[in-house]
């Protein structure tokens, strides 16, 4: 264990000549792991979220047909210090596609820098083993989307800041793990500017290794303090930014009752009793199969093992509060996001395992690491089972000798299987499900165009309503055109009337609420388009955009994608119109 400790201190802290080659290495690897990882997820740019960054990139908020416009001026107090940097950025930079892939990729690539030195701590410290692990991450299922019961981004197809997080938080870990308190205080406050309630969460994991240390007297209480007052004074910068953006909010700390609004819009990330079975059951399973691959063996740093119960007690704490508390402020901590960690080090667990097991390739543990290797690539609850089916019967396996032949055969098959069948098929599907996606965003951004070039700066458009589509397998390519709809502002610098999705920055501005609940309540009652039109007027909307219903799409179409018609509520023919005025009677009746 001391070899170990040593080498893995030689990987990622430097102090020989040797380290600037592992730190190459390192960095080297995790470029390559990375770009296996984006084709394995894709990149989709203008996807979900995305609804509430482009606008601040664009820096809509300025522009003067926003003036009144609730949900945009409320993303002038979005207090994460990315979109604060990157506030407007479209004016200086007109290639946002681009700026958006740079910046997934780049936070991709942190992650897996993060998994590599934490790695390191478990032994992974050859280049092989490197390049084994990485692998091995960039194909568990778990790590693919989001986090069970609590929705934390993972390795999505698409950029958000919170997902660059994901790494730093590794890092504080790692910092920690290693002693260097400064640096994994200096690592928090990176992370705080990027997502303040994703630093809150690595508080406790950090804190108990920090206890750690003390039990096992690496360090003093004196000695950790000072590091920890260096890294916060070093850290005020990064603070204060956030900070003034937070207090810049006129509604900061109104009150708001956020548990019954997140009710009606997103209770996953808050509330433990809106979540499904299905959820709790899976990350069970995750968090099961992190405890096996980090507590059942004796070698392994016990840090870590501090920083996962941490990571526990956090999710913990998360599951408790809403019913002690209704404090806005507290809930929007998102404590059952928090999940996200646990996947994380759950994913590191695991892939650091099987990687040792597989440099014993004559040993017993062969045949189990293989089978590892191939069954966390499989998704659900299936998959979670297999897995710790093999880990309880790996580790109960005493045998330190060579396995028997026809085991190290067995073990090769599964391998190949896993390599030539289970990774290129993910590839696959992640591919495919970018492309609809693509398409879907595209006929958004030729709408957004047209819009932008042929429509008053003033002009309001009413846009689909349409629930998130993410999860579901029978997806068709018509529904995604509905529900990708994020782009369309950004591109068009034209007023959208309400969707569903704009309802989360009424955690922002309070006031926003009513006039969103309002709205969506009255666009989602009307079940035509002629319904829609006829709505469109009556509020002074100049154009609805809805899907075509067919080849013709009908009268009163002034233009169209391949799957989505816009509409004129000043312009329609007689038959839409006549459709329109008789919807009108029935809405008014």
């Amino acid at each position: 264990m001391a070899d170990v400790n040593v080498t893995s201190d030689m990987v990622c802290r430097g102090r020989a000549t040797s380290i600037p080659n592992s730190w190459v290495e390192t960095f080297l690897v995790a470029v390559f792991a990375s770009a296996i990882s984006v084709l394995r997820t894709g990149f989709v740019f203008g996807l979900t979220s995305n609804l509430y960054h482009l606008p601040i990139v664009a820096g809509l908020y300025d522009e003067p047909q926003y003036h009144d416009d609730g949900f945009i001026q409320s993303l002038r107090y979005f207090a994460s210090g990315v979109w604060l940097t990157l506030s407007g950025v479209e004016k200086y930079f007109d290639n946002v596609p681009l700026l958006f892939f740079v910046l997934f990729f780049l936070s991709r690539l942190v992650s897996f820098v993060g998994f590599l030195c934490c790695a390191s701590l478990l032994g992974v410290t050859e280049r092989r083993d490197k390049i084994v692990f990485s692998l091995i991450l960039c194909f568990i299922a778990f790590l693919d989307g989001y986090s069970y019961a609590g929705s934390g981004g993972l390795f999505i197809n698409y950029f958000t800041h919170s997902e660059m997080a994901n790494g730093v938080a590794l890092l504080a870990i790692y910092f920690a793990a290693r002693g260097r308190f400064t640096a994994a205080v200096v690592a928090v406050g990176i992370t705080a500017f990027i997502n303040a309630f994703f630093a809150a969460w690595l508080l406790p994991p950090l804190a108990l290794i920090g206890i750690c240390h003390l039990s096992q007297r690496k360090a003093t209480i004196g000695a950790i303090s000072s590091q920890v007052l260096i890294g916060l004074i070093l850290c005020l910068p990064l603070l204060f930014v956030v900070l003034r953006g937070f207090l810049a909010n006129p509604e900061f700390g109104h009150p708001f009752d956020l548990a019954n609004f997140l009710r009606q819009y997103f209770p996953g990330h808050v509330l433990i009793d809106s979540t499904s079975l299905g959820d709790i059951f899976g990350l069970s399973g995750v968090t099961l199969i992190g405890a096996l691959a980090l507590f059942w063996p004796k070698r392994v740093a016990p840090e870590l093992r501090a920083a996962y119960l941490g990571a526990i007690l956090v999710y913990l704490i998360g599951i408790v509060l809403p019913f002690v508390t209704g404090s806005p402020i507290i809930l929007n901590l998102h404590l059952l996001r928090s999940s996200t960690v646990i996947h994380l080090l759950a994913a590191l667990a695991i892939a650091a395992l099987a990687t040792n097991w597989l440099r014993r390739d004559r040993e017993a543990a062969f045949l189990p690491a293989c089978l590892v290797v191939l069954f966390v690539t499989f998704e659900g609850w299936a998959g979670l089972a297999l897995v710790t089916a093999v880990l309880i019967f790996g580790l109960r396996t005493k045998a330190p000798g060579p396995a028997p032949s026809y085991q190290r055969t067995m073990g090769y098959l599964v391998l190949a299987t896993a390599v030539l069948v289970a990774y290129p098929l993910a590839i696959w599907s992640g591919v495919n499900f970018s492309r609809i996606c693509n398409e879907a965003v595209s006929e958004w951004t030729d709408i957004g165009k047209w819009a932008r070039s042929n429509t008053p700066l003033t002009a309001t458009f009413l846009t689909p309503i349409r629930p998130e589509l993410d999860g579901r397998a029978d997806v068709s390519i018509a529904d995604m055109a509905l529900d990708r709809g994020s782009v369309f502002e950004f591109v068009s610098h034209r007023r959208v009337w309400v969707d569903f999705k704009r309802g989360g920055s009424s955690v922002l501005t309070p006031s926003y609420y009513p006039v969103w609940r309002s709205r969506l309540t009255d666009v989602e009652g009307l079940n035509s388009s002629a319904e829609r039109i006829a709505y469109a007027s009556r509020n002074g909307i100049g154009y609805v955009i809805d899907i075509c219903q067919g080849p013709a799409a009908g009268n009163g179409v002034i233009h169209r994608t391949k799957r989505l018609c816009v509409f004129s509520t000043e312009t329609n023919g007689p038959t839409i119109r006549k459709d329109a005025s008789s919807a009108m009677k029935r809405l008014a009746g």
